[in-house]
């Protein structure tokens, strides 16, 4: 093991993936897969000390959710920048419920209008509400809206498991449940107030190849 952090090389690997491929030379495919002898190389390049092995190592680690290694190559399986096609077949069921993790604002705008990327590509899940309250920024009480997965999938919302994250296009607000850590108690749709919709992301620096 290296003295350096497995943070350290964590984050840069979610910056040459999902943010700034261009930057370190990589040549992305459609499905956000880049080659492996081109990633270590854009680590090395930061952090000469950090072998392949290591690398190889924390992206193979049953505890982490981010990062996909195969004979594709290496890729972040979310939050990515730039745009990057679902492959793979959509979950079929989806779990019954899923989770968003957002702020009461948000929760009352997305209630009367769904949920949609905005200018990002795809609308990030979670699959527990524990997770969720991890992504809430409200300050004070974590604020999550409950997704109805199952409906919106009858309706047709596809939903692509990527590690701890489920990705889908978009929710409509027929298949927004309750919000909680709103009020003492969960909201339902009819309780919010209407609004204008949400937006999620960037837009795109980079064009994969």
């Amino acid at each position: 093991m290296t003295n350096t952090s497995t943070s350290r090389i964590s984050k840069l690997l979610s910056l040459m993936l999902r943010h700034r491929p261009d930057e370190f030379g990589l040549e992305i495919d459609a499905y956000g897969y880049a080659p492996l002898d081109q990633v270590v190389q854009g680590v090395q390049e930061r952090y000469a000390e950090v072998p392949e092995a290591e690398i190889v190592a924390l992206v193979k680690d049953p505890e982490q959710y981010r990062f996909e290694l195969n004979g594709f190559g290496i890729r972040a399986l979310y939050g990515h920048s730039f745009f990057v096609d679902m492959d793979g077949e959509p979950m079929d069921p989806p779990p019954e419920r899923l989770y968003m993790g957002t702020t009461r604002s948000t929760a009352q705008r997305v209630a009367r209008e769904g949920i949609s990327p905005g200018d990002r590509y795809y609308v990030h899940l979670s699959l527990t509400r524990e997770a969720a309250e991890s992504h809430s920024h409200q300050r004070d009480t974590p604020c999550v809206v409950e997704i109805l997965a199952a409906k919106a999938h009858d309706e047709g919302c596809r939903f692509f498991a990527r590690g701890a994250v489920v990705l889908t296009e978009e929710i409509p607000a027929s298949c927004i449940g309750p919000t909680h850590g709103s009020q003492q108690k969960p909201l339902g749709v009819a309780e919010m107030p209407a609004a204008s919709g949400t937006s999620y992301g960037r837009k795109p620096r980079f064009s994969p190849r």
